[in-house]
């Protein structure tokens, strides 16, 4: 079966040729079985023991070479992504060596079904005095590598070596695999000991340049990279950089602000290198594509990096290349960000960038962009305080000559002595009246001959009078409370429904008998759940209805709107209470929610009131960390009736309390 001067492959176990009793005795086959037990003991040992994944193919090889008595033994294997990685052992070191253009074109071999008849034309023109068995490895119905075996061709292949080298084909396959896996398992602690470092250099160092040049080093040298570079965008017309959309050229210069040579082995971060962006088609290609990466897998040439006015430092020589965007902050949603730069990664040979290489340097991209916007805001900043500590100077001097303090601190004093008259008189009221009617219903209840009905009404009278006192006294204690700091504060999960139902049923009974106003709500989910002050919550909304219904025209309708809104900082609760009637001044709507402050014509209006509910109400929306606006328009130009809505915003979730 095997031929002088030729090369003999096996690529399957199903071509083996087929040996008779006569061919094979008792002993010959016992030792053919030791051999082959043996042979695939050693290879599981050498998988076991060894702990540098760079040696298991090399000693397997040898262990191969050494059983067969081969001259040289080649594994070829297969990795994801990437060029074949080939392990060889020669008999005699210094004449077996394979020719590197043998070692090239394994290196580039595509391992498919039948590949070994394709190496057989070659090897046979390279190595015409040599024969050659050959055996294809599989997991998984999936070719995983190569084993071929040389020997002179003096020394023909016999059918046992054949069947040997069959048989231990499966555990070669393992090795290759285990090889393989445990190169996966170096990459992944490589790329996860990279991220710690550089997490750590980000959140230690602010300054760009030194973060470039502590970052870029790190990364070639774990990605064993033939070059690295950032480069960094100085637009002549900021403006027009953020809109990229319909701009096929934007004016200028390319900073190359790092770079790094795996040739010198050395960091250049001291000159300061530029070029014109547009003499750049590779970096306008790029610029269009962000904030999505640019790659280059095979051997390509980049004519835009040779051209004259290109410094050398960064011509490629024909390289697998990746562009990486650095990217600003994005201003909104419509426009995108600003392209600061690129970091520019390179290999002088084939490469094919794999998704966890991308995902890497995409994070790495991410993070050196948010350190960039960090210290540009930082630097902003610094500008602005330095610019308000002047204004604020000269504002003080000003003040100081024309005795701006004196003067509003007496306007201050004539308004608090204001506010304290209408607080009097607001209180004088508000407690007179309610006495009032109390003591006239108890005068009726001393009657002795007062049916049911009137001693029913009266009482009812008692009560909600009392009410009226007991609802101000807490609404001045619980003031006093805010203010000072008091208030407790126990946030616990309420059902926004359930609280909202049992609002309105108490809202209909008092209002919709008086002026004949009704309630409508809506609520955007079944259940609405809300995590906060339950008592704070429930003086808010009772306050604001008590409100809506003192200012609401007869017979109109009040809406109540709850509905949840995502944000960047999490989930809000969105509060709307409108009604029509009676509107807010434009002059006094920005002191709506101050203390005692009530509207001008309430008092002729007979509304009653103390001024000191939507100061209260401000006071618990902060307490709970929301927001809460008001707006009062008129219905037309014409209308005395104001649509007056106000709109709280209260965290869906509380933080928790430590």
């Amino acid at each position: 079966m095997n031929q002088p001067n030729r090369y003999f492959f096996q690529s399957s176990p199903a071509v083996i040729p087929n040996l008779t009793m006569e061919q094979r005795d008792s002993s010959s086959t016992m030792q053919h079985s030791i051999q082959i037990e043996q042979m695939v003991s050693n290879i599981l040992q050498i998988i076991l023991k060894s702990q540098n994944c760079d040696r298991i193919l090399s000693d397997v090889a040898s262990q191969v070479g050494n059983l067969l008595s081969a001259d040289i033994c080649v594994i070829v294997s297969a990795t994801d992504n990437q060029p074949n990685k080939i392990n060889y052992w020669c008999k005699e070191q210094d004449s077996g060596l394979l020719p590197k253009e043998v070692i090239d074109y394994l290196t580039n071999l595509s391992l498919i079904d039948g590949v070994l008849s394709q190496v057989q034309n070659l090897l046979s023109e390279r190595f015409p005095t040599q024969t050659l068995l050959g055996v294809e490895t599989q997991t998984q119905y999936q070719i995983n590598g190569l084993i071929l075996l040389f020997k002179s061709s003096a020394a023909q292949w016999t059918n046992s070596e054949q069947e040997i080298l069959t048989h231990i084909s499966d555990s070669m396959a393992i090795a290759i695999s285990q090889t393989k896996l445990q190169q996966q398992a170096r990459t992944k602690n490589k790329h996860q000991s990279l991220l710690r470092n550089l997490s750590r250099e980000i959140a230690h160092i602010s300054h760009p340049d030194l973060l470039f040049k502590n970052c870029l080093t790190q990364i070639c040298n774990t990605l064993q990279l033939d070059r690295g570079m950032v480069l960094m965008l100085k637009y002549q017309n900021p403006l027009q950089a953020k809109n990229r959309r319909g701009n096929k050229s934007i004016r200028g210069t390319v900073e190359i602000a790092c770079e790094y040579s795996a040739e010198r082995d050395s960091l250049d971060s001291q000159t300061k290198k530029f070029f014109s962006f547009s003499h750049s088609d590779l970096c306008q290609q790029a610029w269009q594509t962000a904030p999505q990466y640019l790659c280059f897998e095979s051997d390509t040439k980049f004519p835009d990096l040779v051209a004259e006015n290109i410094p050398d430092s960064i011509q490629t020589k024909g390289s697998a290349l990746l562009m990486m965007p650095l990217m600003g902050k994005k201003n909104s949603e419509t426009s995108p960000a600003v392209v600061w730069g690129f970091l520019v990664l390179q290999h002088d040979s084939f490469h094919s960038w794999s998704e966890d290489e991308l995902d890497l340097i995409d994070w790495i991209s991410v993070q050196v962009s948010t350190a960039i916007v960090h210290h540009q805001t930082l630097n902003q900043v610094q500008s602005i305080v330095e610019e308000r500590t002047a204004q604020l100077k000269w504002s003080l001097d000003v003040q100081a000559k024309l005795s701006e303090k004196m003067r509003h601190n007496i306007e201050r004093l004539q308004k608090l002595n204001q506010l304290k008259d209408d607080f009097m008189s607001s209180m004088s009221h508000e407690l007179k009246t309610p006495l009032t009617s109390m003591k006239m219903a108890i005068m009726m209840l001393r009657q002795a001959q007062i049916s049911p009905d009137m001693k029913e009404k009266y009482l009812n009278i008692l009560e909600q009078e009392w009410n009226r006192e007991y609802s101000l006294i807490k609404d001045l204690l619980t003031l006093q409370e805010v203010e000072s700091g008091e208030l407790t504060y126990t946030p616990q999960e309420l059902n926004l429904n359930h609280t909202i139902d049992n609002l309105a049923r108490a809202f209909q009974e008092k209002w919709h008998v008086n002026k004949g106003i009704s309630l409508e709500t809506k609520i955007s989910e079944s259940d609405l759940i809300i995590n906060t002050d339950v008592d704070s919550l429930t003086h808010i909304l009772n306050e604001l209805l008590l409100n809506a219904g003192k200012y609401s025209a007869v017979d109109t309708i009040i809406e109540l709107n709850i509905e949840s809104q995502a944000t960047l900082k999490g989930k809000n609760i969105v509060i709307k209470i409108a009604n029509l009637g009676a509107g807010i001044t434009p002059e006094e709507l920005p002191h709506i929610f101050d203390k005692f402050r009530r509207g001008q014509g309430v008092t002729d209006r007979a509304v009653p009131g103390t001024g000191l509910g939507l100061a209260l109400v401000q006071y618990l929306v902060e307490h709970l960390n929301g927001k809460i606006d008001v707006t009062s328009e008129p219905l037309d130009c014409d209308s005395e009736i104001f649509a007056t809505t106000f709109v709280l915003k209260l965290p869906q979730f509380q933080p928790a309390i430590s």
